[in-house]
């Protein structure tokens, strides 16, 4: 890493230049200025990298964005440490808009580094890497019956990758039911998203437009195990907001 331009905290403060070493660690509320330059360190493709350990703790939701005018961005969440040996938990290149990264991602136990990279061979340029926490939604309970429900997307609620807002449901089923889910709304393009357990993470099944013309979405699935899973009610586009119905048939 030859130079780090500051570190703006969550206040806002700017920071004076520090040492490298006294500014390889990032914490959520922290934004980073950095620089790759010819002499940082490389990977097999020939594209440069800087190495930050995260502070953060297990169970914390995070975003991670990296961006740059000068670069295409590709950006790592490692789970180890060091930036070459550890695992790659998460990667991005262009979920930020542009050639710009995002991850989004629940914190397991264990270490964490983040690795700000080029995407081509040999490209620098400065950068800034800024470190989120992320709004963990709390999850309405529905239960195991058919119901219908009203709710209304505002910018109070959890944030999904692409930056839109979104609402979760969770309810259960045993093995062998079928579940018809629907979203409608007259003020946002309606986005669902089936997941596996109750806070609305790992996602099963999406859809946008599934219900008839227009821009509703519905989603059926046969469960082939019980268990407990949630309905993201989102909407497509980022920052979108008003109200929606829910439907959740269970037979």
């Amino acid at each position: 890493m030859k130079r780090l331009i500051g570190v703006l905290a969550t206040g806002g403060l700017l920071l004076a230049a520090l040492p490298a070493a006294a500014q390889s660690t990032i914490r959520p509320g922290d934004t980073v200025r950095g620089s790759l330059s010819p002499s940082d360190p490389s990977l097999d493709d020939g594209s440069h990298y800087d190495c930050f350990d995260l502070q953060a703790r297990a169970g914390e939701r995070i975003s991670v964005t990296l961006r740059s005018n000068d670069f295409d961005a590709y950006l790592s969440i490692l789970a180890g440490g060091g930036c070459t040996s550890a695992v790659a938990a998460e990667t991005d290149d262009d979920s930020a808009g542009g050639a710009d990264s995002r991850v989004f991602m629940t914190l397991g136990p264990g270490r964490y580094t983040i690795r700000a990279n080029s995407l081509g061979q040999g490209e620098t340029g400065d950068y800034t890497l800024a470190v989120a926490a992320v709004r963990t939604p709390d999850p309405v309970y529905l239960g195991r019956v058919s119901t219908r429900r009203f709710g209304e997307l505002t910018s109070d609620d959890a944030v999904a990758g692409n930056e839109s807002f979104y609402d979760c449901y969770a309810f259960d089923v045993r093995a062998g039911q079928t579940v018809g889910i629907g979203l409608t709304s007259e003020d946002f393009d309606a986005y669902l998203s089936l997941t596996q357990g109750g806070t609305c993470d790992s996602e099963i099944r999406s859809d946008d437009d599934g219900l008839g013309e227009g821009t509703d979405a519905y989603i059926e699935h046969v469960f082939e195990r019980g268990g407990r899973y949630s309905i993201r009610a989102n909407s497509f586009y980022s920052g979108e907001t008003g109200r929606y119905g829910l439907e959740l048939e269970i037979r």
